[in-house]
């Protein structure tokens, strides 16, 4: 559920763990501290849009192909719960509806998916 905190913390740090190759992470895990590595996990960060506050992001589910390269694989945000059903890993990122400035805060609307 995206939470960094109690229980889906815990699950998802777990998941991390069991499927790690050696030094290969198959899964971002900074989003859960402090530590940023990847500079483009800003999804928790985004805030709903309002009628003073035009959203000037959206968000587009994208299935991660079987061939994408392992060594990036740490900086998805997600990984599968469990590999008894077989289904592709999925993700959802921030498409810019315009130019986005330094520092600006990012606004979307949450109930608005591209498909």
């Amino acid at each position: 559920d995206g939470n960094n905190k109690g229980i889906s913390k815990a699950v998802y740090r777990s998941c991390s763990k069991r499927d790690r190759i050696g030094p290969l992470k198959m899964c971002d895990v900074f989003w859960l501290t402090t530590a940023t590595q990847n500079p483009l996990a800003v999804g928790q960060y985004v805030n709903n849009c309002s009628s003073e506050k035009e959203a000037n992001v959206c968000y587009q589910e994208l299935n991660i192909p079987k061939c994408f390269p392992v060594e990036f694989k740490q900086y998805l945000p997600n990984i599968n719960y469990s590999h008894e059903i077989e289904r592709p890993l999925r993700c959802v990122v921030l498409v810019a509806l315009r130019n986005i400035g330094p520092g600006e805060e990012l606004f979307s609307n949450y109930y608005t998916i591209i498909s």
